[in-house]
């Protein structure tokens, strides 16, 4: 059987980690590589400040290469589709026409991301699309993936759970509100261990941080909103 390759978008969080392990255990596709889009100027994960360390780290446990696409900081959409267009045309000119996403059920996002893949003659893959997020999270710790959450938004929780290890407990003492996968933007993760990964990675935890955004309604009203982020770096090796 011929198997069609594909690319992997990136995260590093407990999302991607299940549309990779999906993917993995499905004969139809050959992952060839992931990729992700950092700060030029952070060399962080824009979405949630993890470092491109860490993301390499993960590249290294699974044993696939990852591709960065460096993104110019306040870029508009037009620098960032430009810098994702490249990345496209190099894997078009490869022979790879497939990217795997781990979108659930953004519709938004959904329309965005296959735009601009069919702008570039791609198609999109979404093994977790439409699928429940309480059954998706507890499928992820049935799994033993294990994840620490490195972005939260603030007024979400009673208690920060930012550098905390995302578990049943934790699912459990979610506001009603709070999507268990964090799909809506609630909270993001660091996935460090589980099926998809040769060796666990170990991760010092260390300040949270909190950085407050400001922002427009439709009505005009400014909003702030305050998102915590726990500052991650790999555990350093003791020198033998």
């Amino acid at each position: 059987m011929t198997q069609t390759p594909i690319a992997i978008s990136w995260s590093g969080g407990k999302d991607s980690s299940m549309m990779l392990h999906q993917l993995m255990n499905d004969e139809q596709y050959e992952i060839v590589e992931l990729h992700t889009a950092i700060s030029s100027e952070t060399g962080r994960v824009s979405m949630h400040g993890v470092s491109q360390e860490l993301i390499r780290a993960q590249a290294e446990s699974i044993g696939l290469p990852i591709h960065f696409i460096s993104i110019e900081p306040a870029s508009t959409n037009a620098n960032y589709e430009k810098a994702l267009n490249q990345y496209y045309s190099n894997l078009k000119s490869q022979g790879i026409h497939h990217i795997g996403f781990g979108d659930i059920f953004l519709e938004d996002l959904k329309a965005y991301r296959d735009q601009l893949l069919h702008d570039n003659g791609l198609i999109g893959i979404y093994p977790l699309w439409k699928k429940e997020t309480k059954d998706l999270a507890n499928y992820f710790l049935d799994q033993n993936f294990k994840t620490l959450i490195c972005c939260a938004k603030q007024s979400l929780f009673p208690e920060s759970i930012c550098g905390k290890t995302y578990s049943q407990a934790m699912l459990e003492a979610f506001d009603t509100q709070v999507d268990p996968c964090g799909e809506n933007g609630e909270f993001h993760s660091y996935a460090f261990d589980g099926p998809i990964f040769n060796t666990p990675i170990s991760i010092t935890v260390n300040e949270t941080i909190v950085h407050t955004y400001e922002h427009k309604l439709k009505s005009g009203e400014e909003v702030k909103t305050a998102f915590e982020f726990a500052d991650l770096t790999l555990a350093k090796r003791a020198v033998v």
